[in-house]
């Protein structure tokens, strides 16, 4: 399999967190044409985003949510879906409330981050959804190294490299600890970031960031 990303890409690190645990092979290329705009990219991907899982079949999958539900479909060993009925549903509650109510404000936080060009006052209501967002989250996820279900499943696919880009987004802006009224998403992240897997992904993508940052 093909997966186009690149390592500092937080939405890459979920698909790369399911691979990871699933122990599947898999090269790691960035976008043919040099960008996601590309003539060359477009054919595989026409969202023009990243990433984008190429199957051994030739299956082109876009946006990471999805690519995981797939792996997870045709791979289901180990599994990342809870097996009981109840862990399911906190599952799909963590998952739907983070991309529904702080990915978006997230997103248009990112259009600011110019101070020349800033709007204060939407910046002050975007970081105020995006805290509403992380705190309905904060009512689903258990304080414990697994988001639900007491083992590795979807939501820790999702939530994990999310909470690295909180924490990006945050030192833009110059804020506290985004989730410092969140305790369980804090517990959480803490005790998650001690796996070895999931760990190792926060470390390679946090790293990836940094030398960007810093120019290097």
């Amino acid at each position: 399999m093909i997966l186009y990303a690149i390592t500092l890409s937080p939405f890459a690190a979920r698909v790369r967190l399911a691979l990871r645990i699933k122990k599947l092979d898999y090269d790691m290329m960035p976008p043919p044409g040099g960008n996601t705009r590309s003539p060359e990219y477009l054919a595989i991907n026409p969202i023009g985003k990243l990433p984008v899982l190429v199957t051994d079949e030739g299956l082109a999958i876009a946006e990471s949510e999805t690519i995981v539900d797939y792996l997870d479909e045709y791979f289901p060993t180990p599994s990342l879906t809870p097996s009981d009925t109840a862990e399911r549903v906190r599952m799909r509650n963590i998952v739907r409330c983070f991309e529904l109510y702080a990915t978006p404000a997230m997103s248009r936080l990112f259009r600011q981050m110019d101070p020349a060009t800033r709007d204060e006052a939407v910046v002050a209501t975007e970081i105020a959804n995006w805290r509403n967002g992380l705190a309905l989250t904060d009512r689903f996820v258990a304080d414990a190294a697994f988001a639900a279900g007491g083992a590795m499943s979807k939501a820790d696919c999702i939530l994990l490299p999310s909470l690295l880009l909180c924490e990006v987004v945050a030192g833009i802006f110059g804020l506290a600890d985004p989730l410092a009224e969140c305790p369980n998403l804090t517990g959480y992240r803490d005790k998650a970031r001690q796996h070895p897997d999931m760990g190792a992904i926060w470390t390679e993508t946090a790293e990836a960031l940094a030398a960007m940052r810093s120019g290097r």
